[in-house]
């Protein structure tokens, strides 16, 4: 890989270093402009524009063209400035008290009269609705200001408890109801997303930590449609946040804020939670090293926390968060896989689990001089997580089976800022970020066992199938570059946008072996364990646990790597635009550009020459240098139509937003190529035999060793009837040794349980997630500094993603359109999973708002935002396999449009924060956030398999057919009355007689939730402070134990019925179910209703109370500041 790095390296960096180079794309700085005139209006070319930062004395100056006009780029951010203009022969004008926002363009308009007196004329500038208000601003977008960030509530410290406040928020991080992956997060203009995408897209969010610390932001904005063509990378939306810098006073700050299983309710059925703490220690410095010249910043922040998995174990506790089984059963469980294997799953008492991590941020800004300004900047996260242990109603881990998850970040930027003349500027950027994310298992290498006990309900024991071989490396190199020109009424930009990305991912499912067993049953007699079997070559046993349902093991080929072959690939993506942003008069500033992006994937992934054959599809071709093109339009009219101190501004535009797709859906492609990796999936695990691998055991001297040597789970152990080149693997029936011994025991259970592997291909045309988008919107500025907002925006897919299987054949067609699949196209491979690009796909939205930005110690906004968004495929998993199962069809392989995943209907929300001083040295401030949204989409759908897909979870996404009638359906049980009270019962099922149901038509309840925050500050002496502050989550629920509750269904769906099968033309004439069948009844499905269905649906159980966001939580906190 290395090379092939260098090979793209070094044209990346003769693109770069071109005259023009690339764009930063997300602002990190403010801007000024306006015009000067004298007293008849004229304009006044070559008037001096001074603009003074006052806390660091940062100065920037520039003169007036031709046409009285000027503008000041790359200022930093907030205040207060001190604007000066002067000009020979008149009148000296001065404003202060300037506050500047992130990427805001003010416009200060200047008079000039000739000179009568020495005095210039002052005038100090009250806060407007800036940042509303603002000639740049074109698309949708919200500030989230110093002031709010320190005053509104927040329980976890997350950036999200703040992007929340957008109206066009969807929870959980989603932003015009997409995948939250689709969004790109910068901080002071650095690309710190999880580009790979396993999390949260943010990098640490596996290991429950933020990418930096709240204490170390300034201000952030998030942005849905900047037409300014440097903003790219998403198709969502985009966090822009920078850091605060040192000024020429030492400031600083140390708080802590924590809280303890008291400080949390009990959960709906009055139960409290087992012991817990939580504990936040952040401290920032600030200051000069050269007055006026060189400045610092270091902000630090230690997280410890500690939380309970007290799932309660026993029959008849009853309750929620009860695992309802028996502690014999788990003691007898224990004792097998002790006694047998040699092998210790550890227990079942409650236990605590550590979530730690600390974060250090360190900043230098040097004004090199009035023309140059040097930014330095590194943001370390040390992060760790105890996971593994998945405890609930239904699922019990054992402790052993739990892992740390340790992510490591570093993230470092340069960035140069540059006024090169009155009408240049020029900003350039570089960017390192190093991200090292690993599962590190505390338990001997051991398979997972999941055993079926009590009905639904499963134990699991051993390493996690997904945890048993699992690393993930990331490298980010990121160099940005933006030259803007003054021309007269124009402000040329052109640049260019480069970044390269590095993986290395180590992810192979079943490294150890999984089993998985229908039932459970104390075993007799002498069993071999697994491990000796795997030492002697001896086949690998039934564990008499019970029913042997299943078994999976993965192993690397011949042709691997090496014994743990990873995905090592590059990506590089390269950038160009150019834009004009023209003020057409005074009061029209219009905004056009035209941006292009190429990734390129320079690396192959292996070829397999079965699944060419196969499918015609060649697992080493990547899509590759498919253009994305950008084109965007913004206008912003801004005119005063009520009075002349209310401005009235209209804004809008279009275009088309191009972002990355998570690369683990790239690198799936060379993970899972059939020929690196070998699975086996087995019905009857006992028929498989195992020999070591000839080079497993060798001494220095290539000679074989004790074929009984020591286990090794990074050895090969390979079955000895399955040929390792997957492009030469015989069905398992004609397998060599079996043709040889066709009575042996080992080969009875051949028939069906072996095949090679899944493999994933990208489709070679495929193009990244591009999306069209076009906003219009009005602000009205009202007395008292509120503003009004009616903003539309609508948003429809050019480049969406979409899955299919390869390996699947429709055979039939049910009577209701449900296309039916039979057997795989090849035999030599589980599933063939293509991700692929879709159109199909939209989401709009309309919004009003009335806001207030804080003046005088009050601010606030309250909104509704009614929404709809469809997709045909969510996203919502790292794996193409489950991307692909779990997205509930009609027809797995062309899913079509349905409701998606992350539409909120209807929100609402407000927020307040207000600040009053009081008696010299007392302040008391106060802030609320409300939320209240129509509950989240959930589809209805068969308990069985209604197509004949195969897969994990293939039968649990197939959108259920809602009969009309008794007649359009067979069903086996005869309650059809119940049946149809059911459906008339659940409004979507009946809004869908006669067909099959839309995906994601249902909908959870309405959830209402109330945050507050109250600060109290003490002033000490010079101007030290100390602030005690209470934070609490969820308030409705602290006032009445039944508000504020969470109510979800697993995996957005519900079963309704199940599913046998599908009247066929064998069965006309003949009776079934007490039915005579005719030949109109041929595709007519045969189905199951449980009258328990009725009871726990009708009654709303089929929803679960979300057992954290349903509890009112509490913290304490105090923080000093100097």
């Amino acid at each position: 890989m290395k090379s092939t790095v260098t090979r793209w390296l070094l044209p990346v960096l003769v693109f770069c270093l071109l005259p023009v180079a690339d764009s930063a794309g997300q602002g990190t700085t403010a801007s000024m402009s306006g015009t000067v005139v004298d007293e008849n209006e004229n304009p006044l070319p070559g008037v001096n524009v001074v603009a003074i930062h006052q806390p660091t004395g940062t100065r920037y100056g520039v003169a007036t063209g031709t046409n009285g006009r000027f503008q000041i780029r790359g200022m930093r951010v907030g205040g207060p400035y001190e604007v000066t203009v002067s000009f020979v022969g008149y009148q000296n004008k001065r404003r202060e008290g300037l506050q500047l926002q992130l990427d805001e363009t003010r416009r200060l308009d200047f008079k000039l009269v000739p000179k009568t007196a020495e005095m210039d004329e002052v005038e100090v500038i009250g806060r407007r609705s800036e940042g509303v208000i603002d000639e740049s601003r074109t698309g949708a977008a919200t500030n989230v200001s110093a002031e709010e960030i320190d005053e509104l509530p927040t329980i976890g410290r997350s950036i999200t408890d703040f992007t929340r406040l957008v109206p066009q928020a969807q929870g959980d991080g989603s932003l015009a109801g997409a995948n939250s992956r689709y969004n790109s997060i910068k901080i002071d203009g650095a690309t710190l997303d999880d580009a790979f995408g396993l999390g949260d897209a943010v990098p640490g969010s596996q290991a429950g930590a933020e990418p930096i610390s709240l204490d170390a932001i300034k201000e952030f904005n998030i942005d849905i449609s900047p037409y300014d063509v440097t903003s790219s990378g998403f198709t969502g939306g985009q966090v822009n946040a920078i850091t605060k810098s040192g000024s020429n006073q030492f400031e600083g700050s140390f708080r802590f804020k924590g809280g303890t299983e008291n400080f949390t309710g009990d959960d709906p059925d009055g139960v409290g939670t087992g012991e817990f703490n939580q504990a936040f220690y952040v401290g920032t410095l600030g200051g000069p090293i050269i007055e006026d010249e060189l400045f610092f910043f270091v902000s630090a922040e230690l997280k410890r926390e500690s939380s309970p998995a007290d799932t309660r174990v026993g029959a008849n506790l009853g309750g929620e968060n009860v695992f309802e089984e028996p502690t014999s059963t788990l003691n007898s469980i224990q004792d097998v896989l002790r006694n047998k294997y040699n092998y210790t799953p550890g227990g079942f008492a409650p236990l605590t689990q550590r979530q730690d991590n600390e974060k250090l941020l360190v900043k230098l800004d040097w004004n090199i001089n009035d023309s140059h300004r040097l930014t330095l900047r590194n943001n370390y996260v040390n992060a760790r997580d105890d996971s593994g242990i998945d405890r609930g109603d239904d699922n019990f881990t054992f402790s052993n089976s739990g892992y740390v998850f340790r992510s490591l970040q570093n993230s470092a930027t340069a960035t140069l800022n540059s006024t090169i003349a009155d009408n240049m500027y020029n900003e350039a950027r570089f960017v390192y970020t190093r991200i090292r994310d690993e599962r590190d298992v505390q338990d001997a290498a051991f398979p997972e066992m999941s055993i079926a006990v009590g009905g639904e309900r499963s134990l699991q024991a051993g390493i996690g199938r997904f945890n048993q071989a699992n690393r993930l490396d990331q490298d980010l190199y990121e160099f940005t570059n933006n030259f803007t020109y003054e021309l007269g009424d124009h402000s040329l930009t052109v640049g260019t946008s480069n970044k390269l990305f590095q993986f290395s991912n180590l992810f192979i499912q079943d490294f150890f072996g999984t089993y998985r067993f229908d039932s459970f049953e104390t075993p007799a007699g002498d069993v071999v364990s697994v491990e000796q079997a795997l030492r002697n070559g001896q086949p690998v046993p039934n564990p008499n646990i019970g029913d042997g349902a299943a078994y999976r093991y993965s192993y690397a080929t011949e042709a691997a790597s090496s014994q743990r072959p990873e995905a090592e690939f590059s990506a590089l993506q390269l950038g160009g635009y150019v834009q004009d942003e023209w003020q057409a008069t005074d009061n029209l500033r219009l905004t056009a550009g035209l941006r292009v992006d190429v990734p390129i994937i320079p690396d192959d992934p292996t070829f397999n020459p079965t699944a060419f054959e196969a499918y015609g599809a060649n697992t080493s071709d990547v899509a590759s240098g498919n253009p994305l093109w950008s084109p965007r339009l913004g206008f912003n009219y801004d005119r005063a139509f009520l009075s002349d101190e209310l401005s009235t501004q209209i804004r809008g535009g279009v275009g088309i937003f191009s972002g990355d797709p998570p690369y683990v859906w790239i690198s799936n492609q060379f993970t899972n190529t059939g020929a690196d990796v070998n699975r086996i999936v087995a019905d009857d695990f006992s028929a498989i035999q195992y020999t070591q691998d000839p080079d497993a055991c060798r001494n220095s001297n290539n000679q074989a060793t004790d074929p009984a040597c020591e286990y090794d789970p990074d050895r090969r152990f390979v079955p000895e009837n399955i040929n390792e080149n997957p492009s030469e693997q015989p069905l398992p029936e004609t397998a060599p040794f079996c043709q040889e011994n066709p009575n042996s025991q080992r080969c009875s259970g051949l028939l069906e349980p072996v095949q090679t592997t899944e493999i994933n291909l990208v489709s070679d045309d495929f193009k990244y997630p591009q999306t069209f988008r076009t906003t219009l919107a009005i602000d009205q500025e009202l007395p008292l500094g509120f503003v009004t907002t009616l903003e539309g925006i609508y948003s429809s897919s050019l480049n969406n993603v979409t899955f299919r299987d390869l390996n699947l054949e429709q055979v039939d067609e049910s009577k209701y359109g449900r296309p039916i699949y039979d057997g795989p196209v090849s035999n030599r491979f589980t599933n063939a999973i293509q991700l692929e690009n879709t159109s199909k796909g939209y989401q709009y939205s309309l919004t009003g708002q009335l806001q207030r930005n804080v003046r005088d110690g009050l601010g606030g906004s309250l909104s509704y935002t009614y929404s709809r968004a469809e997709s045909v495929n969510n996203g919502s998993s790292s794996r193409a396999i489950s991307n692909w199962t779990f997205n509930e069809n009609k027809d797995v392989n062309d899913a079509g449009l349905g409701t998606a995943d992350y539409e909120i209907r209807h929100r609402i929300l407000g927020q307040l924060n207000y600040t009053i001083n009081y008696a010299d040295r007392f302040g008391t401030s106060f802030g609320l956030v409300y939320e209240g949204r129509s509950g989240e989409p959930f589809s209805w759908i068969y308990d069985g398999n209604a197509n004949g897909d195969t897969g994990d979870g293939a039968t649990a996404n197939d959108l259920v057919y809602v009969p009309a009638s008794e007649s359009e359906i067979f069903l086996e049980s005869e309650n059809w009355d119940l049946m149809n009270a059911f459906i008339d019962g659940e409004e979507a099922l009946d809004d869908a007689r006669g067909s099959v149901i839309d995906r994601n038509t249902a909908r959870t309840p309405w959830q209402h939730l109330l945050d507050f925050r109250l600060g109290q500050t003490i002033r000490t002496f010079e101007g030290q402070r100390i602030q005690f502050t209470l934070d609490v989550e969820n308030v409705l629920n602290l006032l009445n134990d039944d508000w504020g509750r969470v109510e979800n269904v697993s995996f957005n769906n519900v079963q309704a019925w199940g599913i046998d099968g599908y009247i066929s033309e064998e069965d006309v004439g003949t009776e079934v179910i007490g039915r005579t069948v005719t030949q109109d009844d041929v595709g007519k499905p045969v189905v199951s209703f449980e009258e328990e269905t009725v009871r726990e649906n009708l009654n709303g159980e089929q929803f679960f109370v979300d057992n954290i966001s349903s509890r009112w939580r509490l913290r304490l906190g105090v923080k000093y500041t100097f």
